[in-house]
């Protein structure tokens, strides 16, 4: 079913557009960067324009376009009415599901990759990257570029759980407006107070994308906390697809 997906969602003209559409915003960062920096206001390097963009879109645009693209694809099966064909032809409601999810999980990696490697190479071709000194220790271009795209990605791990979270609430309330902001609002919430939250394991899920960013060495202290890090995010993601799928299967799907 996998394919199907690919085919009607993530090959759509459309969706290639959203997913290229953000280059615009690299761009207009890279005017306002270059020009500041030519006239002497400030001085940009590769690493800190790169920073700063992964930095916007991940915190402004990529939330939004990532829960709303992964709770349309069940949405669009309500609005074309082809809810129901896949269990005429006895395909199991799980497996259903868990093709959605993994659609949403594609779509996500698909918005996230062409920001990624347009900010890279704008911020190499006019600012250039030198390495960087953390803690009294220099890092080579290398390293921290590993540090930049870890960090990047471990947003993308966090945000997954949240786009599962809007389908979830889609097929509760049907409502593509509600799911969206039912997802996005405690995950702006949290990542504003993660750092607070009185369970260690969960505090220290987000607070992980900041110690990739700033550790000086990738030693066992931090491959510890990336474990457990890992580990947590498994055991939400696990726990919310089991009440995602227990939810489904006992939806009755004429209503809507």
């Amino acid at each position: 079913m996998l394919r199907v997906e690919w085919r009607i969602f993530v090959r759509n003209r459309r969706f290639i557009g959203i997913c290229l559409a953000p280059l615009c915003l690299i761009l207009i960062q890279a005017f306002v960067a270059y020009a500041a920096t030519q006239v002497g206001l400030i001085r940009t390097t590769g690493s800190v324009f790169t920073l700063r963009s992964l930095n916007l879109y991940s915190v402004l645009f990529l939330p939004f376009l990532a829960v709303a693209t992964g709770v349309y694809l069940l949405a669009a099966e309500f609005q074309w009415q082809t809810i129901r064909r896949p269990f005429i032809e006895h395909i199991a409601r799980q497996r259903f599901l868990l093709t959605k999810v993994g659609a949403a999980g594609i779509t996500l990696v698909f918005l996230m990759l062409p920001y990624l490697l347009g900010t890279l190479l704008v911020a190499a071709i006019l600012f250039g990257f030198t390495p960087e000194l953390i803690e009294d220790r220099q890092l080579s271009v290398f390293a921290m570029l590993v540090r930049f795209i870890a960090a990047y990605l471990w947003t993308g791990f966090l945000l997954y759980l949240f786009v599962v979270v809007g389908q979830l609430l889609f097929l509760r309330t049907k409502n593509l407006l509600l799911a969206i902001l039912g997802a996005l609002l405690p995950f702006y919430v949290i990542a504003a107070f993660g750092d607070r939250l009185p369970i260690a394991p969960l505090r220290l899920l987000f607070a992980l994308q900041q110690h990739l960013l700033e550790a000086a060495v990738y030693d066992t202290t931090l491959l510890r906390e990336g474990s457990v890090a890992v580990g947590v995010w498994g055991a939400l993601f696990l726990s919310l697809l089991f009440v995602h799928l227990r939810l489904f299967t006992r939806q009755d799907i004429l209503i809507h």
